[in-house]
């Protein structure tokens, strides 16, 4: 429930759980040194032990004493960290295998949220913090969201107001000799190449959801998932020709200005953003999820975006995943 700074340090450094903000989603963190602490994090999530998680660190400086920080990466750190950057970079052995699906790997990041960041300059190690809900479910960007999804299990949660993101950081792979882009997010593999000054690009292993190895997170096919049954719509303008919504039904739909194309159809409609903004649909995708099985719809229409932009990218990944398609 609703907790103070104090009692979620207090619970951390006694190796249980607390909900901290992000910029991106709200986390369920625990010690990430504690094989113990970080077990929590999976039983109450019901997340699979093949599914790594980040850990978040303060600065780079940090992050040296936890993987094999390589020039890019302190490179990329200057430029991006604190920030919605994950670096996966290969780990020390300090990092418990439970971290990191028992692979050579780790992700770290250094969040940009100034509570966050308080909170981890009073402990003495990194947090573990996934998203704040049960593993598969859409992720919470407010705290009321978080203690809906656990109730009366829910951990103390810090409440920090709607986060300003709205989806999860980018990752980039630094294993391998040519960095990729393993889970799009705001930064995008343009960005980082500027900062490194060759090509990046984006993997497709992303898209690969019947992969048993998930070296990031949020690479299953059914992820960010509303209670809601969903169906996914090739565009905006596809919806104009499925003639089987119901009045029970609801469209949410990426841009308000073209409104006046679907008046005429038998479904409740809502809009991701006023004109089209990437940023302010990345920022709501997730709260209008949430807004729509409250509302106890009988099902849900996403659209994919149009648009070849980076972001745009990242939110039809999310967007895909929350309907369990490829």
């Amino acid at each position: 429930m609703l907790s103070s700074f104090a009692d979620c340090r207090k619970q951390l450094e006694e190796g249980n759980l607390a909900v901290l903000p992000t910029e991106t989603v709200y986390g369920l963190a625990a010690n990430g040194l504690s094989h113990s602490a970080v077990k929590k994090i999976f039983r109450l999530k019901g997340r699979p032990t093949v599914n790594p998680v980040i850990l978040h660190v303060q600065n780079i400086q940090r992050a040296l004493e936890y993987a094999e920080v390589c020039e890019q990466a302190l490179k990329l750190a200057k430029y991006f960290w604190p920030g919605p950057l994950t670096l996966l970079l290969n780990k020390k052995e300090i990092v418990p295998g439970i971290v990191t699906a028992n692979l050579n790997t780790v992700g770290l990041r250094s969040p940009s949220n100034e509570t966050f960041q308080a909170m981890l300059n009073c402990l003495e190690f990194p947090l573990a913090a996934p998203s704040a809900n049960p593993s598969n479910r859409t992720s919470p960007t407010t705290a009321s969201q978080v203690v809906d999804f656990f109730g009366i299990d829910c951990p103390p949660v810090l409440d920090d107001g709607p986060a300003n993101l709205g989806i999860e950081s980018t990752i980039l792979d630094l294993t391998s000799s040519t960095p990729c882009v393993v889970r799009p997010g705001h930064i995008s593999a343009g960005l980082i190449g500027e900062c490194l000054d060759l090509e990046v690009k984006t993997s497709k292993k992303f898209h690969d959801i019947e992969s048993p190895e998930q070296i990031s997170p949020g690479s299953a096919q059914l992820h960010y998932a509303p209670l809601t049954p969903t169906l996914l719509h090739s565009s905006q303008e596809s919806c104009l020709n499925y003639n089987a919504f119901s009045n029970s039904d609801l469209l949410l739909l990426p841009d308000a200005t073209k409104n006046q194309n679907f008046k005429g159809l038998a479904c409740s409609i809502d809009y991701l953003s006023k004109d089209g903004d990437l940023k302010e649909i990345a920022h709501s995708i997730y709260r209008k999820l949430h807004e729509a099985d409250r509302a106890k719809f009988s099902k849900l229409h996403l659209c994919l975006l149009d648009e070849k932009d980076e972001l745009a990218l990242a939110i039809n990944d999310r967007i895909t995943r929350a309907c369990g398609k490829k």
